[in-house]
């Protein structure tokens, strides 16, 4: 593992920027907001709010909503839309239990979800990999309608995933913070882990309306899972947001047949858009 990553105070830092991004204070959280677009560039003619004024902290401006309609959910049956905008890093058969991490590292799917039954029925099944940049919308969607079946929150460390971290640290997604979705669709269940990151506030649920002050706050919501009345959802349904950016993976089982000839590595996905498709008998 690299060295300098682990004298980091990835904790301290996340803790730190939490403050400063969480900040309310005008002066401040509009230079903020105002380095970024200068560093960053982000395009910000689809958002909602397009003034910088117009957001109340830098968390605000980071999980902008983007304007209704802007990004059409591809509705048909079959398809498995793109949960979030970003790049697809790796992608490929679950073999032996394990996936594939930047082609170097292997990583055991059942310390990734903490699932037996969902881990047994992935064998021979395809996972997704797809890594959000700073200029990314960061909300997470629903790929394939369903019902949510479990939630957990699990990990400790909050290491960097940038390419350069996934190259560099082997069983990164299983060391860091992540939060797990197991949603029940129309006959097979499929995962979809939310992987935190240095300077990743929180990973926030799309049940929750309390705007906690504690990590651990979200943690526990994310264990305890949606109340039973909110457990159906959507294809295209928001199911979460970073506060600041991440990585999603998403599991699906041999049964559901996943076409993913379209997908190639570093290909740029957009929320919505079709990712993969479920063959047909």
């Amino acid at each position: 593992m690299n060295i300098l990553q682990k004298l980091i105070p990835h904790h301290f830092l996340t803790f730190f920027a939490g403050k400063l991004a969480g900040s309310k204070n005008k002066p401040l959280k509009n230079a903020l907001i105002r380095t970024f677009i200068k560093v960053y560039k982000p395009d910000l003619s689809k958002a909602k709010k397009k003034r910088v004024e117009d957001y109340s902290s830098y968390n605000d401006f980071f999980i902008r909503e983007l304007e209704d309609e802007v990004r059409p959910i591809d509705a048909s049956e079959n398809s498995i839309c793109s949960p979030v905008d970003g790049s697809v890093v790796d992608f490929g058969l679950i073999k032996n239990g394990q996936l594939i991490q930047a082609k170097s590292f292997k990583y055991d799917l059942m310390e990734l979800i903490d699932h037996p039954v969902l881990a047994k029925e992935l064998s021979g099944g395809i996972f997704i990999t797809i890594y959000l940049a700073p200029t990314d919308y960061h909300r997470i969607h629903c790929p394939l309608s369903g019902d949510i079946i479990d939630s957990n929150h699990m990990g400790d460390d909050l290491y960097s995933v940038n390419l350069n971290a996934q190259n560099l640290i082997p069983s990164l997604y299983i060391k860091n913070e992540r939060a797990n979705l197991i949603i029940q669709s129309s006959g097979f269940s499929y995962g979809l882990v939310a992987v935190g990151a240095s300077i990743v506030g929180s990973i926030v649920p799309f049940w929750e309306k309390r705007d906690f002050k504690k990590r651990l706050s979200y943690k526990k919501s994310w264990r305890e899972g949606p109340k039973e009345g909110s457990k159906a959802v959507s294809k295209g349904q928001e199911l979460a947001y970073f506060k600041m950016g991440s990585t999603v993976i998403l599991l699906f089982p041999e049964i559901a047949k996943l076409n993913i000839n379209s997908l190639y590595l570093n290909k740029t996905v957009k929320f919505g858009e079709k990712l993969a498709e479920i063959e047909s008998d």
